[in-house]
């Protein structure tokens, strides 16, 4: 069995790196601390430009939960046809207040991007059932299901992440997400049997903001960050021993 490696960015450094360690894919997003929200579309098409590997792009109106107000939705949806007219693969998903796969945006986000790939994220670790949710996505046609096992860490999930690889079966593609790293993704993919993780790598440079603070309630923090290369690698030569890449 071999284990895909998609890394999560938010700058075409990144991107770059993920590839140059020999992730599988990459998934576009930005303001990673709130779990990622949609990035622009010329980080997006940069990207692209930059690698080889295939790229994923995160569409998520907002740091909030998953359900989502009629503005949300509309943009939400303005960014899946946008982005879908390129045929990339989207990352997205939205649940109602009773915890269920919200199926009128998964249909529409379907309709206005024919060709692309639909991952429902992470929104399933919110919802009321998480089985419930992998049959709603195969019975939409969803073709991936982004998750951490209804935990913050996907090795705390591990009993629901076996559950939810059992019922998707070869119905549809699980990826595992939440804390993955180059200490625990043995033991995740071992226990789960998951056949894809996700993770981000990125380290944030020390020190303070030269010059004025540029938000008053953000003070003279610093936000840079850079590429976390050990990480991959770290996952990657983990994966490697096993004999799983």
């Amino acid at each position: 069995m071999q284990v895909n490696v998609e890394v999560c960015i938010t700058s075409v450094e990144e991107a770059i790196t993920a590839e140059e360690c020999g992730a599988t894919s990459v998934e576009v997003c930005t303001w990673l601390d709130c779990g990622g929200v949609t990035p622009s579309s010329g980080l997006v098409d940069t990207v692209r430009g930059a690698v080889r590997i295939p790229v994923r792009v995160l569409v998520r109106p907002g740091p909030g939960r998953f359900t989502y107000s009629p503005a949300e939705t509309n943009a939400l949806l303005t960014d899946a046809e946008i982005f879908g007219g390129g045929a990339l693969g989207l990352v997205t998903g939205a649940i109602d207040g009773q915890g269920e796969v919200e199926q009128r945006i998964l249909e529409a986000v379907k309709r206005l991007a024919p060709e692309s790939e639909i991952t429902f994220h992470r929104a399933i670790d919110h919802s009321a059932d998480p089985l419930r949710v992998v049959e709603s996505c195969v019975e939409l046609g969803i073709d991936r299901i982004l998750t951490s096992g209804g935990a913050g860490l996907a090795v705390d999930g591990i009993p629901t992440l076996i559950r939810i690889i059992e019922c998707a079966g070869d119905r549809i593609e699980i990826a595992v997400a939440g804390g993955i790293d180059p200490e625990n993704v043995l033991r995740i993919v071992e226990q789960t049997g998951a056949r894809e993780v996700h993770f981000a790598a990125q380290r944030r440079v020390p020190g303070q903001m030269k010059g004025p603070a540029l938000s008053s309630a953000g003070g003279n923090v610093q936000f840079d960050v850079i590429p976390d290369r050990a990480k991959i690698e770290g996952v990657m030569n983990a994966l490697v021993k096993a004999g799983l890449r």
